[in-house]
């Protein structure tokens, strides 16, 4: 092989390995492996999704001297239905039926509100929910002590989330 050709053949190299286009044996290009793309997080509830939002309201809590929610299973239960719900359906909506009395005797609480969203990831929607002075309000509450959320990925991608709060009865 002349200089000059494996000068070539190296600075093509060279520029291969750097786009990842092509690379050479000897003289003749031949296509170069391609990594294949990253998987799409699976759809449904995601545990981690769920601590990572529990874990930004609880540092913003903290942030302003507040009290560390605590999950509470009865409301983490009911938010994980809805938000399934919620993304299997494609519609935003809040959970009535945690509103009514009966909800509030099974439940022990006194007092419970809801933040509902959807978003592209677990920090958008908290950040959102900052954002908007209802949503925030329920998040900086001192009355509510307790807390069930809930995280699920939608066939779309779309992550849906519900944040339940409650006042204990007792």
């Amino acid at each position: 092989m002349k200089r000059t050709t494996r000068w070539v053949t190296v600075a093509a190299a060279a520029f291969a390995l750097a786009t990842g286009s092509t690379s050479y044996a000897g003289d003749t290009p031949t296509p170069s492996p391609t990594a294949a793309p990253s998987p799409a997080p699976a759809a449904g509830y995601s545990a981690t999704g769920t601590w990572q939002l529990l874990a930004l309201v609880n540092k913003t809590r903290r942030g302003m001297g507040l009290s560390a929610l605590v999950i509470d299973n009865r409301l983490a239960s009911a938010a994980r239905a809805h938000t399934e719900r919620m993304a299997a359906s494609g519609i935003l909506r809040h959970n009535d039926a945690l509103f009514t009395p009966a909800s509030h005797r099974t439940l022990g609480m006194k007092a419970l509100g809801e933040n509902v969203g959807w978003n592209y990831s677990v920090t958008a929607q908290h950040d959102a929910f900052l954002n908007s002075p209802g949503h925030r309000a329920n998040i900086v509450s001192r009355s509510f002590r307790v807390a069930g959320f809930a995280v699920v990925r939608g066939a779309d991608g779309r992550i849906w989330s519900t944040e339940d709060f409650g006042t204990p009865s007792s």
